[in-house]
């Protein structure tokens, strides 16, 4: 399983909601999806040690103290998650800075793909990708063997306090309206970007075509468009 760009896929090659009425012959869900454990582990976290740095760096940027320490806190909940994640790797006698080595180009490029220039399109691009990917990892932790599958997925599950995001990018959009349509068009560019590096997560083997697990991209862009709802925004 690789975590890295192939390609860039065209937007007709993006994952889709079905229509009301339509289903899947065979429908995998995340429990049917068995990544590798060392693989998982190491890219689980190193992302989360990449949503910490990204955190930090906007809780840093922020002026205004109303949310920079709730920003600085959620910064916390994911460097104590990138922590635990690195525990386990040591657990099963491996070397937690070589299993992130894997993913570490691909999500630097992510990143720089997905900064944007201000400093709302960069809280929203940590709301939009951390979003997206927590939700992928939670739910693949479920296919991971039992013993393993129950600590990551208590590790993940944990609270991330990032509704902080939530409340900074509603409270720009009330005071600037005008922002609204230009975060909304940054959010549609961030869950292509973030569907592409998700693609690469998932294990697309063993008779599990990317055809057939087209209903757990389903299930993120749901959870996606829920949140951009709550600012009042089109997914």
């Amino acid at each position: 399983m690789q975590f890295g760009f192939k390609r860039r896929r065209s937007p007709s090659e993006l994952p889709r909601l079905r229509g009301r009425g339509e289903s899947s012959a065979v429908r995998v869900e995340f429990t049917d999806l068995h990544p590798d454990t060392s693989t998982y582990l190491g890219q689980a976290a190193f992302l989360q040690l990449s949503v910490f740095e990204m955190l930090s760096t906007v809780s840093a940027s922020m002026d205004d103290l109303v949310f920079s320490p709730g920003v600085a806190e959620a910064a916390a909940v994911a460097l104590r998650k990138h922590t635990a994640l690195s525990d386990e790797i040591r657990r099963r006698e491996e070397d937690p800075t070589s299993a992130m080595a894997q993913p570490k180009d691909a999500v630097a490029r992510f990143r720089e793909q997905t900064a944007g220039g201000t400093l709302e399109q960069r809280v929203l691009s940590v709301y939009v990708t951390a979003g997206i990917l927590d939700d992928l990892f939670l739910g693949l932790a479920s296919s991971l063997p039992s013993d393993i599958s129950k600590r990551v997925t208590a590790i993940l599950a944990e609270d991330n306090r990032r509704d902080v995001l939530r409340q900074y990018l509603q409270a720009s959009i009330q005071t600037s309206p005008g922002i609204a349509s230009m975060l909304a068009l940054w959010g549609r560019r961030l869950v292509g970007d973030t569907l592409l590096l998700a693609h690469t997560v998932v294990p697309v083997e063993n008779g599990v075509t990317e055809e057939r697990v087209e209903p757990v991209f389903t299930e993120l862009i749901a959870a996606h468009t829920r949140r951009m709802d709550s600012l009042g925004l089109t997914a």
